[in-house]
């Protein structure tokens, strides 16, 4: 739908703005302005003649006509991403060209223009994703975990693709007779050009579409480890206050925030927004500002030099900066039962957001925990599944759940609980097929027949890559500012005069924020003011 905020028209004084940073240049009709695929393309304005925004998985498809005073680009034109569209010239045109770099500068010098440009921007991209009637073709089973990781990283990364389940639609058949594609090959991703990758890696795809970016400084004033809200908020701040700013994450923006379907006690969103969409404005804020975002990239170990930090990836790449924000978070816990491993991506799953949602419409599912996460993917669930069993170990829910969500949960007929129950048994040949529970205080048992099983059961730290380096508690959460003893300052060997910054950890310049902090709320408003605050932190690091 073209609306006036999506597709604005600018006054001639905005114009002038670009003008003197751009240059005016004549096309020819049927010129490719824009090519699909192009990594950092440039930003045009129409003065004569007319644009065609083409989607390039299907060909003939229009998207829109951009005309005299409009502009080209969406939330991808701010990074490194290749674009998802085609511009051609729909007639001899004159249009002012602007350097991609050029087009930040303009975005944060002239704040009418930030509102106008950012607002398209995030629209363009949403209503796209909103249809999401083409995209990158995935084949792949519904069982499969490659598959399900693939989806994932899809939708966390807001890529346009359509999903055709080997286990379901007829069409998935033809499309393998038809490319010569064996089964045990997928999954397999087909592109715009047909070009097939079987079984790709995210790393794979992550370059095809661009979303790895290039490491472009010997070293960073500031690498963030994670893009949870808690990342993303330090990206935003460090960017925008000047500094060289890195963020890596080892899937894609928001973390576990990412994963709730509506978060309803966000400061500032009185009918709630979803994770997904929190963290993709916040991902584009932050490339607004300059901030290098690099998906998927894990960090693998953290080496502290002399005046440096140097973090290895699993990639096998080195980055190199003078001070760090741990961000990773939390991960969730997982069952004790023996054969949990299997089902992971085959039926147990550790969020519920669409990509999950969509494989159970009008199945029964169970989620396992009584928190403020299991409880928003209840309900969320509800609207697409035919009963859901929510499975907590206490009397009730009162105890770990929020009063408004216990009344929509107790409200909803589709949402069954089950008290003083735990997950003890877990069967089916290739897929989850039957889930086991074991009253705690009768020890009765009972079977559910259901495919999907989704875990909200605490959380432990991603803490891997820093260890025997700082400080932790017992349960692996990093100890900052006063929590830090004298006794730990010493056996971390702290070379500083100073006692560390609150959010600072046991190394000078190493920063923590959001789940991975020990004592830390576990609220996403919270992650964000840390992530602001460590930035502030830093600045008195570096004076």
């Amino acid at each position: 739908m073209r609306t006036k905020k999506s597709f604005p028209t600018l006054t001639e004084k905005q114009i002038e703005i670009f003008r003197k940073e751009g240059r005016v240049r004549n096309y020819k009709e049927g010129k490719v302005i824009i090519d699909e695929g192009e990594r950092g393309f440039d930003f045009f304005i129409v003065l004569e003649g007319e644009v065609d925004i083409i989607d390039p998985f299907l060909p003939n498809k229009l998207i829109t006509t951009h005309t005299a005073g409009e502009f080209t680009g969406d939330s991808d034109i701010l990074s490194q991403r290749a674009s998802v569209f085609k511009a051609v010239a729909k007639t001899d045109c004159k249009l002012i060209r602007v350097p991609n770099e050029k087009l930040s500068e303009i975005i944060s010098t002239y704040p009418d223009l930030n509102d106008i440009l950012i607002t398209a921007f995030i629209l363009r991209r949403k209503e796209l994703l909103r249809k999401n009637k083409t995209g990158f073709t995935l084949l792949g089973s519904r069982f499969s975990p490659e598959t399900y990781a693939i989806r994932d990283f899809f939708s966390k990364n807001h890529l346009r693709y359509v999903w055709l389940d080997l286990e379901k639609d007829k069409k998935a058949e033809e499309i393998l007779l038809h490319f010569n594609i064996r089964q045990e090959e997928t999954p397999v991703i087909i592109d715009a050009d047909f070009n097939v990758y079987r079984k790709p890696s995210l790393q794979d795809i992550a370059h095809h579409t661009g979303l790895s970016a290039i490491i472009e400084k010997d070293k960073y004033d500031i690498l963030i480890v994670g893009a949870g809200p808690g990342g993303l908020a330090a990206s935003v701040y460090g960017a925008s206050e000047g500094l060289n700013t890195i963020t890596i994450d080892k899937v894609g923006p928001g973390g576990q925030a990412g994963s709730s379907s509506k978060i309803e006690n966000y400061l500032g969103f009185p009918t709630g927004i979803s994770g997904s969409e929190l963290a993709s404005r916040a991902y584009t804020q932050a490339q607004k500002f300059g901030c290098t975002v690099s998906v998927p990239m894990e960090a693998e170990k953290l080496i502290r030099h002399k005046n440096h930090f140097e973090l290895r990836t699993k990639e096998g790449k080195s980055i190199y900066a003078s001070t760090v924000i741990a961000a990773s978070g939390a991960k969730y816990r997982s069952l004790t039962v023996d054969n949990i491993d299997f089902y992971k991506g085959r039926g147990v799953y550790y969020g519920a957001t669409t990509t999950e949602a969509n494989t159970c419409k009008k199945e029964e599912v169970a989620i396992v925990g009584g928190g403020n996460s299991a409880g928003q993917a209840a309900i969320f669930l509800s609207t697409f599944a035919a009963k859901v069993h929510v499975i907590i170990r206490g009397d009730s829910l009162e105890s770990s759940m929020s009063s408004y969500l216990i009344k929509r949960v107790e409200n909803e007929p589709k949402i069954v609980v089950h008290n003083n129950a735990e997950v003890t048994g877990l069967e089916g040949e290739e897929n989850l097929e039957r889930v086991t529970i074991t009253n705690s205080k009768t020890r009765k048992k009972s079977t559910l027949t259901l495919n999907n099983l989704f875990l909200f059961i605490g959380a432990v730290p991603a803490t891997d890559w820093l260890k025997d380096l700082i400080c932790m508690d017992r349960k692996g959460f990093i100890l900052t500012g006063n929590e830090l003893s004298h006794y730990d300052l010493e056996c971390y060997n702290w070379d500083l005069d100073r006692p560390p910054y609150p959010l600072e950890t046991s190394q000078p310049g190493l920063f923590a924020v959001g789940d991975i902090r020990s004592g830390s709320t576990k609220r996403v408003a919270s992650s964000v003011g840390e992530g602001a605050m460590a930035i502030s932190f830093i600045h008195n690091f570096f004076s």
